[in-house]
């Protein structure tokens, strides 16, 4: 096998999620040439990502199509499953083309792959589901942690920020935003949260986030129920992407709803209490030792997840449970 192209045009998590079976496929193939192709609006995470050798971003433009049919692939490996993908696969013109079996749905779209992978997405976690597409070529998984690499650079610039901002050496980021409004928990709880921290731990609070203007709303009407902004770093919708996984990285804990920044910090390995309502855990939730997951609904830390577990709201999900878990969290 000489040339590999990787499609996951699906947003940020996913990509995340996507860099186990990423490993595997590298340790699969150790000299292959691996191509991964990426929706631009994950590009900003491409300088983190390992295991191949380079990577496009897709932008709709013609340069992608003049790529495809320049380049001589072997092997196409679809993780995405959409009508885009479905074409660019097929343009990849790889003798060994290969998808989900739930493409099979469509005729028009199963027509692009010569092999479909039997995966049933709604009972799997995600990590697994990505890794059954490479499994599927004989590979044995061993090890199923996500990863990233944060380039040398982002640490000089993690470094200069602490010192502007005299952040103290023990702080925890706190991640409350999504794209999703529903995956809000209520803002007076939030600061009853970080208030609690810096009571009992004494311990300061970064805040991350994106741009988006209905984000940045929830963040302020964190900080107005806050008593004391004294303790807390607003940093969200004024650092790029891989600063703020910096900064998770070296969190003393991460508190968040269920977004990429828990991703993070599952990559890193950092103690963690997620949040979950909407979305259902089974999926989602980190999976390392010192991953505490809390959904909405449950009065305390979920150690069982179901893939038909019912949803609820985020505001049946208590301050007390989450106080609860940071202790134990903590004192582990």
């Amino acid at each position: 096998m000489n040339s590999v192209l990787v499609v996951q045009l699906k947003r940020l998590g996913d990509l995340v999620l996507t860099t186990p079976a990423l490993s595997l496929l590298r340790k699969h193939y150790p000299t292959a040439r691996i191509t991964l192709l990426i929706d631009r609006h994950s590009r900003a995470l491409a300088p983190a990502l390992t295991g191949v050798d380079q990577i496009w971003v897709y932008r709709g433009t013609e340069s992608l199509w003049i790529d495809l049919l320049r380049t001589r692939f072997d092997l196409c490996l679809d993780f995405t499953g959409n009508d885009r993908s479905a074409l660019i696969s097929l343009l990849s013109r790889a003798p060994k083309r290969i998808g989900f079996s739930f493409l099979a749905k469509r005729p028009v779209r199963s027509w692009a792959y010569t092999q479909l992978v039997l995966s049933p997405a709604r009972e799997k976690h995600t990590v697994d589901h990505y890794l059954d597409l490479v499994c599927s070529l004989g590979a044995f998984n061993s090890d199923a942690e996500i990863s990233l690499h944060l380039p040398q650079q982002i640490g000089s610039s993690l470094s200069f920020l602490k010192r502007e901002l005299s952040l103290p050496s023990r702080y925890f980021v706190l991640h409350p935003g999504s794209a999703r409004v529903e995956k809000y928990w209520v803002a007076a709880r939030w600061a009853e949260v970080i208030a609690y921290a810096h009571a009992r731990f004494k311990i300061a609070c970064v805040i991350t986030g994106g741009r988006d203007p209905g984000e940045l709303q929830h963040i302020e009407d964190i900080l107005l129920k806050s008593s004391d902004r004294s303790v807390i770093f607003n940093l969200a919708g004024k650092i790029d992407l891989l600063l703020a996984a910096a900064l998770i990285e070296q969190a003393f804990f991460f508190l968040g709803v269920d977004t990429v920044a828990a991703h993070f910090a599952a990559a890193f390995r950092r103690p963690s209490i997620t949040l979950f309502g909407p979305t259902n855990p089974f999926h989602w939730h980190p999976r390392h030792s010192r991953a505490v997951i809390l959904r909405a609904g449950f009065p305390g830390p979920i150690e069982d997840f179901d893939p038909l577990q019912e949803r609820a709201p985020m505001s049946e999900l208590s301050t007390e449970t989450v106080i609860r878990a940071m202790e134990v969290l903590l004192k582990g």
